[in-house]
């Protein structure tokens, strides 16, 4: 069993991927903000991160951005999700080395999927 952690500002999307990461038979933790994420991926050392796109004060795409800059977290596996998947969104989730970026509403069978693949 793997510790996924998935970060949204939206408490209704946290619990339906924290349910679908469970029913994959992994561990789900949760945060609700880019910084939350931040400290939660430094303490609970999680095989991948899920973050919302979208969320106020530090969006998904700086959360990224902070996680690659920190010698201790940059190789952690990322994916990013959002609402609005778009050319911009998913080069410059390529360009910061996510393991995927996926849409919103998250469809089941795409997220295991990617978490099987990180947690091989």
């Amino acid at each position: 069993m793997s510790k996924i952690l998935i970060t949204d500002d939206d408490s209704m999307m946290l619990r339906m991927a924290s349910f679908i990461v469970k029913k994959a038979g992994h561990e789900a933790v949760t945060a609700s903000s880019g910084e939350e994420c931040l400290k939660k991926l430094r303490e609970e050392s999680p095989m991948l991160t899920v973050i919302d796109v979208e969320m106020p004060d530090m969006n998904g795409i700086e959360t990224l951005e902070a996680i690659r800059a920190d010698n201790g977290l940059a190789d952690a596996p990322v994916c990013l999700m959002t609402g609005s998947l778009t050319d911009d969104v998913k080069s410059k989730a390529e360009e910061l080395g996510a393991v995927s970026c996926i849409g919103k509403p998250l469809e089941a069978a795409v997220l295991m999927e990617i978490i099987a693949k990180a947690t091989k």
